[in-house]
């Protein structure tokens, strides 16, 4: 079964520039989307605990930033020796340089968007909405980045990157087709670079993570204050968020073509043990639960002890004592004279 992509034509984005690249890629507009949507939902979430409605609205000037600079300083990172070295050694330092600033072809890690992102917002706030507790406003943004990032999977669907292995179209026939018209191109390579096997499709691993995203979201931001009831502390839902996506990658990674697992650049043969994504995926999950775990005990024990109330007569008060003190001294001497005149 080999299936021309009916969506070759536009499936990068809107206009087409000199380099044949679109001048409004769609994996740029898939990205905002997504954080403006988790902003909405961030907003609506505090305005429901007494907060205005634009609470997050100047921090989200602050923190996406921030969080696209930081998912692109991890990708690099990730991905130096495959990706971003041999243009320096073989087309010299300015294309290099021009390498690493390319985002409209994608590049982006979330963990380093997610962690550069909570960094800054959280500083912002220390130093400018100061008096209001960081940990609870956290619990109102963080989960959301589940949203942005189920959105923006959806960058790599119009890329036709980031999917997984080959198999037959019969394994996902249940998908509706014009999605999976976008995981496989024929005889010629899909946009990334890669070429399928003749007959085969590729596992659409955004809708998987995208569902997945979604589902944790409402997991995070409801269900763990249901299930901790009158036990749940402000920042349970921030550090449920690293937990939650530790899972994530971890149920994503069997599925990853090893092409495109972040520094490997690997092959078929690659063991499932040497993914560094997978390790990555499962150090998320024990920081998760270690920091919920923190959280619990350092606020048992560190809480203030309740001090039992002083009593403190005022002014007004004391004198109205020493006052009724002395007329019963005056009583006491009158009676006592009068006994004697009658003795």
């Amino acid at each position: 079964m080999e299936t021309q992509n009916l969506f070759l034509a536009y499936v990068q984005g809107f206009g087409q520039g000199e380099n044949g690249r679109p001048i409004i890629a769609f994996y740029g507009i898939i990205i905002v989307f997504g954080a403006l949507l988790a902003l909405f939902t961030s907003n609506y979430r505090a305005h429901k605990d007494g907060f205005g409605w634009d609470f997050f609205d100047t921090v989200f000037l602050v923190a996406f930033p921030c969080g696209i600079i930081g998912a692109r300083i991890w990708y690099i990172i990730a991905s130096w020796k495959t990706e971003f070295l041999n243009v320096f050694q073989y087309s010299g330092f300015g294309a290099g340089m021009a390498n690493l600033f390319d985002m409209r072809s994608g590049g982006l890690a979330i963990q380093g968007g997610a962690i550069f992102g909570v960094l800054a917002a959280l500083i912002f706030c220390k130093f400018r909405r100061k008096g209001t507790p960081l940990l609870k406003i956290a619990d109102f943004a963080v989960p959301t980045i589940l949203i942005g990032q189920g959105i923006g999977r959806w960058g790599n669907f119009f890329n036709q990157e980031v999917f997984g292995h080959a198999v037959s179209p019969d394994a996902w026939d249940f998908v509706p087709s014009w999605i999976m018209n976008n995981m496989q191109n024929g005889k010629e390579s899909m946009l990334s670079g890669v070429v399928l096997p003749s007959g085969s499709v590729a596992v659409p691993l955004f809708l998987v993570e995208s569902i997945l995203d979604l589902c944790f979201f409402f997991l995070v931001a409801y269900g763990i204050k249901a299930v901790e009831g009158k036990h749940y502390k402000d920042g349970d839902e921030t550090f449920g968020y690293f937990l939650s996506y530790g899972i994530i990658r971890m149920l994503m990674e069997p599925l990853r073509n090893p092409l495109f697992i972040m520094g490997e650049g690997g092959t078929d043969a690659l063991s499932r043990s040497q993914y560094k994504s997978f390790w990555m995926g499962l150090a998320f999950i024990l920081v998760g639960i270690l920091l919920i775990v923190l959280n619990h005990v350092v606020r048992h024990f560190c809480k203030p002890q309740e001090k039992k109330p002083e009593v403190v007569l005022s002014s007004s008060a004391s004198s109205g004592k020493k006052e009724e003190s002395a007329v019963d001294d005056l009583e006491s001497l009158v009676r006592k004279k009068e006994e004697e005149k009658h003795d």
